[in-house]
């Protein structure tokens, strides 16, 4: 009997414990659920009362506006710019269909035109990330190198912008006062005394010119690296650590910085050189640096590895044009001898400003003197380009040939317009180049943010009927070199 009341007792005890068991798993469920349901109840709480928060927050709600205004805003660029492009074409097929000689406006319209709307792709494929640079490895030590003749208005704020980089490797400035008349040297001076050591003078008692001050630089620099500084241009605190990280790359031997317009905001003139520099940099140098093929790095604030220049700084130095010792066109010219067996890059976020002409008639003579050299220099670049890449080759020769082509095109075109009274085609000439201005403009406002629209129209039509016509002068006086802007 024992043994039975035993077994019914430990039966007893064991549903006892899974009753017990299944009580407190319900308990846990329910408590389970009752927690998730305040979770629930606490997140939905939560979420209202952000809602409600930023329903009743205005920074909130513009912020939301901003960017559903922002993105609206580049879908109606986007379109706008197919809009202009198919209108180009439409104006370049009536322009073909209208005029004289038919088959020879139908190659050059169609090569110029392709060759102006790819410049847009190849800028928006350049990449300016410094991301795969190292960051840890030594920078290399600088040599700033600056030509000055009477600029004594900024040259020490000219020195400063560029001592004041943000540069850990050592740094120092050589200022060549070429023969100024001024007050130039006391600022020099002035510069020696605030900075100490880190400024070096070379003093010319009469005017060498630009090149001559510019070799007396590289020969007194002890650095690796050479800078490049314009007296009238300033450069930014970061600007010299990003232009110095390309040469990491031991194929590139110059890079270019980006410039823009210090001075833009005077009068409408330096407005429009401010397009025309967004569109030389932004545009041009960033397709050409795709290809490691930049054709001209600008004395505004250019790099420039001392052993790529030492080899044939003596040839540059005592160049001659026609048997004329050449005096402007330093930059192109030093640009192309590096460019021979060296890739040269664009570097965008190296930024600077320089002062531009402000009056008209000290603008055109620059342009006039920018034109000599384009002539000059590009001769010789066509003596080795098409050793580049090919695309890189093509694209020089056309851009070489286009502005030579350019006056003899806008002849024509006011011949026949004389002639056959042929309205028309020349309206459709006018309208190409405005219209291919607006495709630049709307492109830099687009991926650089840069709105140019009234100052790219008023350029084109300037370009068309004055900057144009100097090609041809300044091919007929290619051996006058004097500097015309002084």
């Amino acid at each position: 009997m024992i043994p039975v009341q035993r077994r019914k007792m430990c039966g007893s005890l064991q549903n006892m414990i899974i009753s017990i068991e299944q009580n407190v798993v319900r308990t846990n469920k329910r408590k389970t659920m009752r927690g998730r349901k305040n979770k629930t109840a606490k997140e939905i709480k939560c979420s209202m009362t952000g809602l409600r928060n930023t329903a009743g927050d205005p920074t909130q709600l513009k912020k939301i506006a901003e960017g559903f205004l922002d993105s609206m805003r580049l879908i109606l660029v986007a379109a706008t710019l197919c809009l202009i492009l198919v209108l180009l074409l439409v104006f370049k097929a009536s322009f073909f269909a209208n005029a004289e000689n038919g088959t020879f406006w139908i190659i050059y319209g169609t090569i110029t035109t392709a060759y102006l709307i790819t410049r847009l792709p190849w800028a928006y494929i350049y990449d300016d990330t410094h991301d795969k640079f190292d960051k840890t490895k030594t920078q290399p030590s600088v040599t700033f190198i600056i030509a000055a003749k009477n600029e004594e208005g900024g040259i020490f704020e000219t020195i400063s912008s560029c001592l004041k980089s943000e540069y850990s490797a050592d740094i120092e400035m050589i200022v060549i006062n070429d023969g100024s008349t001024d007050g130039t040297l006391c600022q020099i001076v002035r510069a020696v005394n605030y900075f100490g050591h880190l400024v070096r003078v070379v003093s010319f008692e009469s005017n060498r010119g630009k090149r001559e001050a510019m070799a007396a630089g590289v020969k007194a620099a002890k650095n690796d690296i050479i800078v490049f500084v314009d007296s009238d241009s300033f450069i930014r605190k970061d600007a010299l650590r990003h232009i110095v990280e390309h040469f990491q790359d031991r194929s590139v031997g110059a890079v270019s910085g980006n410039t823009t317009v210090h001075n833009e905001k005077t009068n409408m003139l330096t407005k429009m050189q401010s397009i025309q520099y967004a569109i030389s940099f932004d545009i041009y140098k960033a397709g050409e640096s795709v290809h490691g093929a930049v054709t001209c790095c600008p004395g505004c604030f250019s790099a420039y590895r001392k052993s790529a220049i030492l080899p044939f700084l003596l040839d540059w130095e005592n160049q001659k044009i026609f048997g004329t010792k050449g005096t402007f066109g330093d930059d192109r010219g030093l640009t192309n001898l590096v460019l021979k067996t060296w890739n040269i890059v664009y570097c965008r976020n190296a930024r600077a400003t320089t002062i531009v002409p402000e009056k008209f008639g000290v603008y055109l003579r620059q342009q006039l003197r920018w034109k000599k050299s384009w002539i000059r220099e590009g001769l010789f670049a066509s003596y080795f380009m098409w050793k580049r890449n090919p695309l890189a080759s093509l694209a020089f020769y056309i851009n070489f040939t286009f502005p030579i082509m350019g006056p003899v095109v806008s002849f024509w075109m006011l011949y026949i317009f004389v002639v056959y009274n042929d309205v028309l085609s020349l309206a459709l000439f006018f309208l190409s180049f405005v219209i291919i201005g607006l495709m630049f403009a709307l492109y830099l406002n687009l991926f650089e943010g840069k709105k140019y629209f009234t100052h790219i129209s008023i350029f084109s039509v300037l370009f068309v009927t004055i900057l144009i016509w100097q090609m041809p002068y300044a091919a007929a006086t290619i051996t006058r070199t004097h500097w015309g802007t002084r």
